[in-house]
C-alpha cells in the first residue's frame, strides 16, 4: 500500500512540475471580446447603407479597408461605387446562405473568446509593454481564413466549417487543406498569423535554415500562448504525421546536411520544406508538409532549454538565426 501511495505522490509531483511551466496569469485583468463583424455587415439596415458604411469605417477603418479591398475584392470604402458593390456582396444568394450556415455553426463565440482571453493573458505576462489585438469575425466567401492589419485580427469563420463541409468538397479542396479547416484550428491559426505580423523575418541572411528557425520561433511563441494545445494541432498535422516526424527527426536532419540544403538560398528549396503541401518534397510521401518548420521548432526548443536565462521576449527578439542554431547544439 505504501508503494502505491508513493507512486501516486511521485506521479502527482511530476504532473505538477510539468504544469508549473505555465505561468500564473490569474491576476492579469483583460477586457476582451470578439466583434461579430459578419453580423454587423449582413444584418445592417441597407436602406441607410451610406450612413452605416461611414459608421463602420469610423470604428474599424484599416480593418474594413483591407477586408473590402483584399479579402472580398469590392474596392475601398472611399470609392464612390463602394456602397453598390457592398450591397451586391451582401445580397448575393450564396453569400447570404454561407452567412446563415456560419451563424448555425457558430451561434456564439464564447469558447473562442475564453481561449483567446487566456492566450492574451499569457501574452501580457511575457510582453507586458505590448498591446493585445482586437479580434473580429467575418465571412469572406472562402477567400481568406485569417488576416492581420495594424492591431486588428480577422477570422474568416466560413473557412472553419469542418473538413467534411459540402462547400469545401464542391470546391475540390485537397484533403490536406480540408483537414485544417476545422473550428479547433482557429486559435492556433490566429496566433500564428499575429506572430507573423509582430515578429518579422530578418532577411539579411536569406537561406533555408534562417526560414526554418524563424518559423520555429513562431511555433515556440504559439506553444507559450497555447500551452494546452497538443503539438499536432499547433502544427496542423494529424497525430500520425507528428509521430512520423518524431521517429524520423535524425534522418531528416542528416538528409538536409548531407545534401547541403541548410544554407541554400533557392526559394524553391525553401518552399519545398516549409510550404503547405500534402508531404515534404525531400522526404517520403508519409511525411507531413512543412516538416522543415517542425525541425525549426525543435531547434528553438533546444536553444531555449540550453539557455534558461532567456525570456520568451529575448528569444523572439533574437533574429540571428545562425547563432540560435549554434547555441542550440541541435543534434537529433
Amino acid at each position: 500500500m505504501k508503494n502505491i501511495l508513493f507512486f501516486i505522490v511521485i506521479l502527482f509531483v511530476s504532473f505538477s512540475c510539468g504544469r508549473s511551466k505555465k505561468p500564473d496569469v490569474s491576476d492579469i485583468n483583460l477586457n476582451f471580446d470578439i466583434v461579430r463583424f459578419d453580423s454587423l455587415l449582413f444584418e445592417m439596415n441597407q436602406d441607410s447603407l451610406d450612413e452605416n458604411i461611414i459608421e463602420l469605417y469610423s470604428r474599424y477603418d484599416d480593418f474594413l479597408d483591407v477586408f473590402s479591398y483584399y479579402i472580398i475584392s469590392i474596392g475601398r470604402p472611399s470609392s464612390k461605387d463602394y456602397a453598390t458593390y457592398l450591397q451586391l456582396f451582401l445580397n448575393d444568394p450564396l453569400n447570404k446562405e454561407v452567412y446563415q450556415v456560419v451563424r448555425q455553426q457558430f451561434p456564439d463565440l464564447n469558447e473562442l473568446k475564453q481561449s483567446f482571453s487566456t492566450s492574451f493573458k499569457y501574452f501580457k505576462y511575457y510582453f507586458p509593454e505590448r498591446e493585445t489585438p482586437e479580434v473580429l469575425s467575418y465571412v469572406s466567401r472562402f477567400n481568406q481564413p485569417v488576416f492581420t492589419v495594424g492591431n486588428y485580427i480577422g477570422i474568416g469563420l466560413d473557412m472553419y466549417l469542418g473538413s467534411g463541409s459540402e462547400y469545401y468538397l464542391k470546391m475540390n479542396l485537397p484533403e490536406y487543406q480540408r483537414e485544417n479547416m476545422v473550428p479547433e484550428k482557429i486559435t492556433s491559426d490566429v496566433i500564428n498569423n499575429w506572430a507573423n505580423a509582430i515578429f518579422l523575418y530578418n532577411d539579411s541572411t536569406d537561406n533555408l535554415i534562417s526560414h526554418m528557425i524563424h518559423e520555429g520561433k513562431l511555433m515556440y511563441f504559439m506553444e507559450k500562448l497555447l500551452p494546452d494545445q497538443p503539438e499536432y494541432l499547433l502544427m496542423g498535422f494529424d497525430q500520425k504525421k507528428l509521430k512520423w516526424c518524431e521517429e524520423n527527426e535524425g534522418q531528416m536532419w542528416t538528409y538536409l546536411i548531407e545534401n547541403k540544403l541548410l544554407f541554400s538560398q533557392d526559394p524553391l528549396v525553401v518552399r519545398k520544406l516549409i510550404g503547405v503541401a500534402p508531404f515534404t518534397y525531400y522526404f517520403t510521401n508519409s511525411s507531413p508538409g512543412r516538416a522543415g518548420i517542425w525541425i525549426g521548432w525543435q531547434i528553438v526548443k533546444e536553444y531555449a532549454r540550453r539557455n534558461t536565462s532567456l525570456s520568451l521576449s529575448d528569444i523572439m527578439a533574437n533574429n540571428d538565426y545562425e547563432e540560435i542554431l549554434r547555441l542550440s547544439r541541435y543534434d537529433p
